[in-house]
């Protein structure tokens, strides 16, 4: 920040005599006479600390908290509720009524006394930069014999009411929602997924449907890498797909919680019940700070207990209530109570806007992701071993907790086709499951996951370059060679079918240059995927249905494209 010397040189002289004042200083005429002889005046060291002795308690507390701030500076909306505003004035009202005499606030007696600025068109508050260096700020009217406040640890309860303990389905509707994907095309719509979609799967998925829990799954499929964008549809990605959906549960678990504390994406600010937010004006909050607070302050939770939710609110509110406003302002966001449509603007509705959004992502998304057991209708919450683990208390657990589905269970089949795969399948082999089969009925405890092996599905892995021979040796691997005969000749049928079967499609040929330009073509995933096989080192198969995708990607990718004998 600027100097002291600096900053005097942007006052009046009315407002340097002001100041000179309070530093027992005389004044010469000139204004650069002025700007230099009391900037020596306040950098000797000890004016400064007679100057700091004669501070109240309650003003050397403001100034040891813009001292303690980053640079010695802080937004002056966030000072302005430690210390006062600081009443603007001209210099006709500045000798008129003499604020410096009776200061209106903190703030204000600080300001005339020269010890803080504002800068950035009144933006920030600062102390300058030399000045800082030599008050005392060690020294304090408050006893120091007691030992600094610390944050409050809270206490442990006695066992709860109507206990909702997390569990880890967002795991397993997030197979379910990946599998879709494959099979479907499944549109990104305002980073989430249309109201018809969602509801579609609604009978597949064992969590709530709502809209705040599936923005949160395709949130996380995006931002982890599991999944990606190709054009409008979202599909997964099969390395990482397969290396996430092929790892224990309780590393799954990490994966989401800590993609999930990363993603900027997922806002939960959005989806908080009791507010409305509207997407205009030039604010943007960032949902990476809201759980940032709530990590830290979970450091003050009984580990093992149960705690009062209000209580870990209360003390964010206290000791950092602008977690999510670095910049103190609490006026120029357009959030509106839900029930009575008003705006919830000022930093007395901090309970109903940053609070709400603390209770939320406490008892949604942390319990959503099992992070948090909740009870007496999320009054009063508690870690699980996932989420000491997420906040350091503990390592993650190699092993699922005593709740979670046992893993391992085998895939079944039965003679008419209908395959079964429970929570704790291996999620890869229900995802390579699905895209053989047709799913079939809801989803429960009891049953798990329903298929139906139908020529439809086969002939659908068909196109997808699945053989039928495949599928005979992924089933006996994962059934544990129990396989019954007559699904067995099914698909032996359908293999004979497909090998005598001549099939005449239309075609097209890309031609390249060269042999090095269709390399590089191959290298890229949003040109490969419309590339067949090659007919030599420049040219490759494009079926027809692709052609006009391949021209926009190639195009795209700065490659002129000529088209011949085209109808």
């Amino acid at each position: 920040m600027q100097t002291l010397a600096q900053t005097l040189a942007e006052y009046d002289l009315e407002l340097l005599r002001v100041i000179a004042n309070r530093w027992d200083v005389e004044l010469p005429r000139s204004f650069k006479g002025a700007v230099e002889m009391l900037s020596k005046a306040m950098l000797d060291r000890e004016r400064a600390a007679a100057i700091w002795a004669r501070l109240s308690d309650e003003q050397r507390g403001a100034l040891q908290t813009l001292l303690g701030a980053p640079e010695r500076k802080m937004p002056a909306l966030m000072f302005k509720r430690i210390a006062g505003e600081v009443r603007p004035m001209g210099v006709d009202r500045l000798v008129r009524e003499k604020p410096y005499l009776q200061p209106a606030s903190h703030a204000e007696a600080l300001y005339y006394t020269g010890l803080i600025a504002y800068g950035g068109g009144q933006a920030l508050v600062y102390v300058p930069s030399d000045l800082a260096a030599l008050l005392p700020s060690e020294k304090t009217g408050y006893d120091l014999s007691a030992p600094a406040q610390q944050s409050r640890a809270l206490p442990s309860l006695a066992e709860p009411q109507g206990i909702r303990t997390a569990d880890t389905s967002l795991v397993d509707d997030l197979t379910t929602f990946l599998v879709a994907c494959y099979i479907e095309a499944v549109p990104l719509v305002n980073d989430s997924l249309s109201d018809e979609v969602r509801l579609a799967l609604e009978p597949y998925f064992i969590g709530k449907v709502d809209a705040a829990r599936v923005a949160l799954i395709v949130s996380l499929a995006l931002d982890t890498g599991i999944a990606a964008l190709e054009g409008e549809n979202i599909k997964p990605m099969p390395a990482a797909a397969r290396a996430w959906l092929d790892s224990p549960r309780p590393a799954q678990v990490r994966a989401l919680a800590e993609g999930w504390q990363r993603s900027r994406r997922f806002n939960e600010l959005l989806y908080v019940p009791t507010l409305k937010v509207e997407r205009t004006g030039t604010w943007q909050n960032d949902p990476l700070l809201a759980r940032q607070a709530i990590c830290n302050y979970l450091e003050i939770v009984p580990p093992n207990g149960w705690w009062t939710l209000d209580e870990l609110i209360e003390s964010i509110h206290e000791e950092e209530p602008d977690f999510m406003r670095p910049d103190g302002d609490y006026d120029s966001w357009y959030i509106r109570d839900a029930k009575t449509n008003k705006y919830l603007r000022g930093f007395e509705h901090w309970h109903a806007v940053d609070g709400a959004l603390l209770r939320f992502i406490l008892t949604a998304p942390m319990h959503w992701l099992g992070l948090i057991d909740i009870a007496e209708n999320g009054a009063v919450c508690r870690l699980t071993p996932y989420g000491r683990a997420l906040v350091g208390m503990s390592e993650w657990p190699p092993n699922p907790p005593p709740n979670a589905p046992t893993e391992g269970k085998p895939i079944t089949v039965d003679a008419d086709g209908t395959c079964r795969a429970m929570r704790a399948t291996n999620r890869y082999e229900r995802f390579q499951l699905a895209r053989f089969t047709n799913w079939i009925g809801g989803v429960s405890s009891a049953e798990g996951y329903q298929y139906l092996i139908t020529p439809e599905s086969l002939a659908r892995a068909q196109q997808q370059g699945v053989r039928a021979e495949q599928i005979v040796t992924f089933l006996r691997r994962v059934t544990g060679d129990k396989v019954p005969t007559s699904v067995i000749q099914q698909l032996q049928t359908w293999a004979t079918a497909q090998a005598q079967t001549a099939k005449l499609e239309q075609l097209w040929v890309l031609r390249l240059p060269s042999e090095a330009i269709l390399d590089r073509l191959f290298e890229l995933p949003k040109v490969r995927r419309f590339l067949g096989a090659r007919l030599g080192p420049q040219a490759v198969v494009v079926r027809a249905d692709q052609r006009e995708a391949l021209i926009k990607a190639l195009r795209e990718n700065n490659l002129q494209v000529e088209v011949s004998g085209a109808e």
